[in-house]
């Protein structure tokens, strides 16, 4: 009898891969961090210094910042298409700020990656056209949808108000971020894609299930 292929593979062997990569990237890093010599940043964690660039506002290049444009004590400024605040010296606040930033993001990849490995798992297991498998593709459309546009909220507002404490003559704060953040389109399309074809297994699953009970 000839062996049936997972179906799922690639993507099976690739998701495992990189969330395999990833934990040993993660606990290489928090190992650094404990090395004396070893000069290892865990979101920020473990960085001399600290810098953000200034999306929302536009200028030209030049090495002399425009008089619009003026760091606050203690930091600098590097003008190119965007104002780039830096300080080596940041506070326990700045510090925070720049580690909240960077977390979302990463948070929403990772988590998205291990729902992935679930759904693939579960669904090696118990069968594709499951209603838990179904309902795992739900939780994973649900997560892409709603944690992408949180991570980018999240993600806009600690920079904006990084870049406020970093700038002397900046309007910018935490509401120009929720003001300005950038839509993530295609996880959006794609989290709305995903719960569409959970629904439409769902149904197919059902109407399976009402023909195999009237047989």
């Amino acid at each position: 009898m000839a062996t049936v292929r997972n179906p799922l593979e690639p993507m099976s062997s690739a998701v495992k891969g990189i969330v395999t990569l990833m934990a040993v990237l993660m606990v290489a890093g928090v190992v650094g961090l404990f090395v004396d010599g070893v000069n290892v940043h865990v979101f920020g964690i473990g960085e001399k210094s600290v810098c953000v660039m200034d999306e929302s506002a536009t200028v030209g290049g030049g090495e002399v910042p425009p008089m619009e444009f003026k760091p606050a004590p203690g930091a600098t400024i590097q003008l190119d298409a965007h104002p780039n605040y830096c300080t080596d010296d940041p506070t326990t606040a700045q510090s925070l700020l720049h580690t909240t930033g960077l977390v979302p993001p990463f948070v929403f990849s990772v988590g998205a990656f291990l729902l992935v490995l679930r759904l693939i798992r579960g669904a090696e297991g118990d069968g594709l056209y499951t209603a838990r498998t179904a309902g795992r593709l739900r939780t994973l459309g649900w997560w892409l949808l709603a944690g992408s546009v949180i991570a980018a909220i999240t993600e806009s507002t600690t920079e904006q108000s990084l870049v406020h404490s970093l700038s002397r003559n900046t309007d910018d704060s935490a509401v120009t971020g929720l003001l300005t953040w950038d839509m993530p389109y295609m996880a959006i399309l794609t989290g709305l894609g995903v719960l569409s074809f959970a629904r439409v297994m769902r149904i197919g699953i059902a109407m399976r299930e009402d023909l195999d009970g009237t047989v």
